[in-house]
């Protein structure tokens, strides 16, 4: 993944004559008051009887999507084989979405991929030989270049590079491996060394804020305590946000560290013997200093967080410091919405909610809220305190939200009926 939001352009012309499938012009968005509805990005052709799931991971400031395209095919024998397409998606003025099939390297077999640069550019892991190797892509997406040695997967990609590494022990469960920097140029830095690094034995590259900024996850403990603390490196100096991940105590959740070195963080912390849920924003790198915007320490009082993915990172940090959330108080949870000055605003749930929660944020007090409803999950954008619901294509609910641009595009996956997976975008340029 990427971290902050950069307006970048991105040349069509790069990408005219590489790409396949158009899907129409999306109509504009709506005003204040009337829904937006996402349309469905184009998607590879398969055979008769193959299952196709298609998922997008990242978002370019310019609109590039980044995805994969996962293929099941049932074999003549009765069995199934599996085969993973690299996939970028590109809006044109005036043509539409189009889809551009990312070429694999000489040798690899399949490739999936984790994000792009401001640039376009992506990145991933391609399969050579039945091992993974870290990749990444030209602009134009005819070529890889393989950054990592055998067990390696690209786990966070920069603004402008590098590019976070992981390298497993092996086997199919990776129970231990380290991470490094690796830019354009090939100069790689090992993420070691530092006391706050070195405690665990898995370090993975979750976010990356600029050529000389990173936030990894580091793991430690056995079992039910195991533990994974988000840890901020900055050109060779760390500093460990509180908040612990673990199984007995529940996730934690980070932002994307952007490029000033701030960072949004929430999960249970142990500080001098005493157990405390926080949400903080970290400010000003390493060693920066850690903002309460919300601490509870007992029952009662309202609490405050973010939500995530699994991988723990989300897109709740705008570049002007506004961060999306919730507040959960006597068992009902409402999307939040705190200022760069750590004033929030709860967004009373809308009629046929049960629950709702900021996922996505951008410049501008912009907010995604995701709610559970009577008619099951649903997304409007919140702006200046009015709510404009964000209608999923006809006959498909979101499964997740990946991102907000400044400029006004929003990405998620949505599923339908049968579990079939899809990418979707809504032009919100016009509720800015």
């Amino acid at each position: 993944m990427r971290s902050g939001k950069r307006i970048s352009v991105l040349m069509p012309v790069l990408l005219v004559g590489v790409l396949g499938v158009v899907l129409p012009a999306s109509a504009g968005a709506a005003s204040a008051g009337q829904f937006v509805r996402g349309r469905l990005l184009p998607v590879p052709a398969v055979a008769p009887g193959d299952q196709l799931t298609v998922t997008a991971v990242d978002v370019s400031p310019s609109g590039v999507v980044a995805g994969t395209a996962h293929v099941v095919t049932a074999n003549p024998d009765g069995t199934q084989s599996t085969s993973d397409i690299p996939q970028r998606w590109v809006r044109i003025p005036r043509l539409g979405w189009l889809r551009q099939r990312v070429a694999l390297p000489a040798g690899a077999g399949s490739g999936t991929l984790t994000g792009l640069t401001d640039r376009g550019e992506v990145a991933g892991t391609v399969t050579v030989a039945g091992t993974t190797r870290a990749a990444r892509w030209s602009a134009d997406g005819r070529s890889a270049t393989i950054i990592g040695d055998a067990g390696s997967q690209v786990s966070a990609v920069g603004p402008h590079g590098p590019w976070g590494v992981f390298t497993g022990s092996g086997g199919p469960i990776v129970l231990t491996g380290g991470s490094e920097l690796v830019t354009r140029a090939g100069v790689r830095t090992p993420l070691s060394g530092t006391a706050e690094l070195d405690a665990g034995y898995r370090r993975t590259v979750a976010s990356i804020g600029g050529p000389g900024l990173a936030l990894v996850w580091v793991v430690d403990g056995v079992g039910r305590a195991t533990n994974a603390r988000a840890v901020l490196w900055q050109n060779g100096a760390t500093v460990r946000l509180p908040v612990i991940n673990s199984a007995f105590a529940g996730p934690a959740c980070v932002s994307r560290v952007l490029a000033d070195g701030s960072v949004a963080a929430s999960g249970y912390a142990v500080e001098s013997g005493a157990v405390s849920y926080l949400l903080l924003r970290h400010v000003g790198g390493v060693p920066g200093t850690d903002v309460v915007l919300n601490r509870v320490t007992g029952a009662g009082p309202p609490v405050g967080g973010l939500s995530c993915a699994s991988t723990g990172v989300a897109d709740n940090l705008a570049d002007d410091g506004g961060i999306g959330g919730f507040v959960s108080d006597a068992g009902v949870q409402r999307a939040a919405f705190w200022n760069a000055a750590g004033g929030v605003t709860v967004v009373p749930l809308a009629a046929g909610e049960r629950s709702a929660t900021g996922v996505a944020v951008a410049d501008g007090g912009r907010m995604v809220i995701q709610a559970v409803g009577d008619d099951g999950s649903r997304l409007s954008l919140w702006h200046s305190g009015v709510s404009t619901p964000l209608a999923t294509p006809d006959g498909w609910t979101v499964t997740s939200v990946v991102e907000l641009t400044d400029a006004g595009l929003l990405v998620a996956n949505v599923h339908d009926s049968a579990g079939t997976v899809r990418p979707a975008a809504w032009d919100l340029a016009a509720l800015r």
